[in-house]
């Protein structure tokens, strides 16, 4: 990576043809849709890219709420096309990336390999999260970024399942990050339709999905309303996130002191400054709920595992049952995964 040529903080990344060409190859199909040249762009290593993003304002988020990763091992979560990926492995000891894709993560290793970090990377592909769960070990730090509002609220209890088995692997004092997933308090869909009041219908709703074919907001799909779930159309709310986690097992460190005044320190235009500043006075000091409660999205959210907390068992359903299976199942040629990142 090379630093930007305007000075200001992030990389940018001249990728091959080929890696060009995987890129467009993920997205056929969806050449008529208003965002294709966004998702184009995302993928690859200009300014503005993911890349770039995540390396201007993700990681030093990171670094600030979760302290350096130089000498943590660190798990990506949904790590997509692998642009997170990079700029982890770029500040830590060891990166284990996963993502239930296998052509994304094809993607993720070319990335890797053309960045010379595949000697502390290992990228892998499965069906479900459960059956790597007994190999990848455990991990100081775990990064969600945009992931839950891929995982269809519809299949119960699967969101809580999967936060739960994550929170089993990380390692007391260690963070779980969560970020770029859209918040459901929101009535508007910023990430998948760009339309009112998704968010707020029932989950799979059959007349979201054929409003959203019907404004030409996503390509029709034999899925049909539980593709428009895993496409990211409802989001998790803040709230939602701690009722999955085991009850006074963690902290989150946005409501503490030198950590709770904005939604994102290294990204201030002057909106947020008056939303983190009326936030602030009027929910933030009163009730020690951080700023992100309200944003649309939830960004940047730390959650560190207390100390006295042991690796739990694989949660269970709700009939008492081991769940097998806890992650959604996609098509395999699908450009999507439940990792695309806010815009998509």
């Amino acid at each position: 990576m090379r630093e930007r040529e305007d000075g200001a903080p992030g990389f940018v990344f001249e990728y091959s043809k080929e890696f060009h060409d995987l890129v467009i190859e993920m997205h056929r199909g969806r050449e008529h849709l208003p965002r294709y040249s966004n998702w184009i762009h995302d993928n690859l290593g200009a300014e503005g890219s993911r890349l770039d993003h995540f390396s201007r304002y993700l990681y030093p988020e990171i670094r600030r709420h979760c302290g350096d990763l130089a000498d943590r091992r660190v798990l990506d979560f949904g790590c997509g096309t692998g642009a997170s990926t990079a700029v982890l492995a770029s500040h830590s000891r060891e990166v284990v990336a996963f993502d239930i894709n296998p052509q994304v993560v094809g993607i993720c290793r070319k990335r890797l390999e053309e960045h010379g970090l595949g000697d502390r990377t290992r990228v892998i592909s499965a069906p479900d999260l459960r059956s790597i769960l007994g190999d990848i070990g455990t991990f100081d730090f775990i990064l969600l970024e945009a992931v839950l509002e891929h995982v269809p609220i519809s299949l119960s209890g699967l969101r809580g399942d999967l936060l739960r088995s994550l929170f089993s692997v990380l390692k007391p004092g260690g963070h779980l990050f969560i970020s770029g997933t859209p918040n459901r308090i929101w009535p508007y869909d910023f990430h998948t339709t760009q339309l009112w009041w998704i968010p707020w219908t029932p989950p799979g709703s059959r007349w979201a999905y054929a409003r959203a074919l019907r404004k030409g907001r996503v390509a029709n799909n034999p899925r049909g309303p539980l593709f428009l779930e895993e496409e990211g159309a409802w989001g998790m709310t803040y709230f939602e996130i701690l009722r999955s986690l085991p009850r006074g097992a963690f902290q989150v460190v946005n409501s503490l002191p030198g950590h709770n005044r904005h939604v994102s320190y290294s990204y201030r235009p002057h909106y947020r400054e008056i939303f983190d500043l009326l936030v602030y006075s009027f929910l933030t000091s009163w009730t020690k709920l951080p700023p992100t409660v309200l944003c649309p999205a939830i960004e940047n959210l730390a959650i560190r595992k207390l100390d006295g907390s042991r690796r739990s068992n694989p949660p269970e359903s709700a009939s008492g049952n081991v769940r097998g299976d806890l992650t959604p199942r996609r098509d395999a040629d699908s450009p999507q995964t439940f990792a695309n990142i806010r815009d998509n």
